[in-house]
C-alpha cells in the first residue's frame, strides 16, 4: 500500500525540479507502462488497483512484470489517483529512473531539433511522430517544455522509450558537430523550398529544426541553416500547427532518403 509520505514523494515528480533532483519519473496508465516494458525500460516499481490487477490488461501486465522481475503492489484507487496528474489513473502507475542517453558522440543520419516548443501536447505529438518515421535522436533548446512533463509523456504515448537521444543541448555545439560530418541543417520556414528540390543535399544526413509558431525561428539558428524548407499550401490559412507541419516535413524527408537509397541499389 502507498503511505501518505510515499504519495507525496511520488506526486512531487510532476514538477521538473524534483524529477531532476531525484532522477525519477512517474508513468501513468496501462499503455504507457506497456510501451516501457516492450522496450525493456528499467521500471523500479508498479502499483495497481485490485480491479485493474484482475482485468485482462492487468493480468497481462502482471505477467510481464513477473517475467522481468519488477516489483509490484496493489493499492487503493484513491491513493493511486492522488499520485496521478491526469483525471483518470486507469488504475496503474509506475516509477522509473530518468533515462540516460548516449550524447552526440555518434550522431544519427536523421535527427530533429525542437526550438522553443512550450506546449506539452505539441512536444508529445512531435516525439511520437518522430519515432513513427524512424527518427531516434531529438534535441531540444533550453526553453522547450520539459520532455518528461506528465502531459508530454501521455501525449507521446511511449515514444520516449524508442529514442537513443532526447537531450537539451546548446544549438551551436550540436550544429557544429553536424556540419563537421557534412550533414545538412534544415529549417522549417513558410518561405522555404520544397523538400523535393533538395534531395541530393540531404543524402548524407540531416537535422531538421522546428520552431515555435508564436515566436518563429531565432536568428542565431538561421545562421547555421543550409536549406529552408516549406510545405506548399493551397488554402487561405496563414500557417500550420508545428506538430502537423513537423509530421508532413518528416514524411517528405524520410521518403526522400528511402528513395535515394533505393536508387543506389
Amino acid at each position: 500500500m502507498l503511505s501518505q509520505s510515499h504519495i507525496k514523494s511520488l506526486k512531487s515528480l510532476h514538477q521538473k525540479k524534483y524529477r531532476q533532483q531525484k532522477g525519477e519519473i512517474i508513468l501513468e496508465g496501462h499503455r504507457l507502462i506497456k510501451q516501457a516494458l516492450l522496450t525493456e525500460a528499467d521500471l523500479t516499481m508498479v502499483w495497481m488497483t485490485s480491479n485493474y490487477a484482475e482485468s485482462p490488461s492487468g493480468r497481462q501486465l502482471k505477467q510481464k512484470l513477473t517475467d522481468n522481475n519488477i516489483a509490484m503492489e496493489t493499492s487503493s484507487e484513491k491513493s493511486i489517483q492522488k499520485v496521478c496528474d491526469s483525471q483518470n489513473s486507469q488504475g496503474v502507475i509506475a516509477l522509473m529512473p530518468l533515462p540516460k542517453y548516449e550524447g552526440i558522440q555518434n550522431i544519427s543520419r536523421q535527427s530533429l531539433y525542437l526550438d522553443n516548443i512550450a506546449d506539452p501536447g505539441n512536444m508529445g505529438t512531435l516525439l511520437r511522430t518522430a519515432t513513427w518515421f524512424g527518427i531516434d535522436s531529438v534535441f531540444l533548446s533550453v526553453d522547450c517544455v520539459d520532455p518528461w512533463n506528465s502531459k508530454v509523456l501521455r501525449s507521446a504515448m511511449g515514444a520516449h522509450f524508442y529514442l537513443q537521444n532526447l537531450l537539451t543541448i546548446p544549438h551551436d555545439k550540436l550544429f557544429e558537430k553536424y556540419m563537421s560530418v557534412g550533414y545538412a541543417i534544415l529549417g522549417a520556414d513558410m518561405h522555404g523550398e520544397s523538400v523535393k528540390n533538395i534531395q541530393m543535399e540531404i543524402e548524407k544526413g540531416w537535422i531538421l529544426i522546428l520552431s515555435s509558431e508564436a515566436h518563429g525561428m531565432r536568428d542565431s539558428l538561421r545562421a547555421y541553416i543550409n536549406h529552408s524548407i516549406s510545405i506548399p499550401g493551397f488554402g487561405g490559412m496563414e500557417s500550420l500547427n508545428v506538430a502537423v507541419a513537423g509530421g508532413i516535413l518528416l514524411h517528405g524527408l524520410t521518403s526522400s532518403m528511402r528513395l535515394l537509397q533505393t536508387e543506389k541499389k
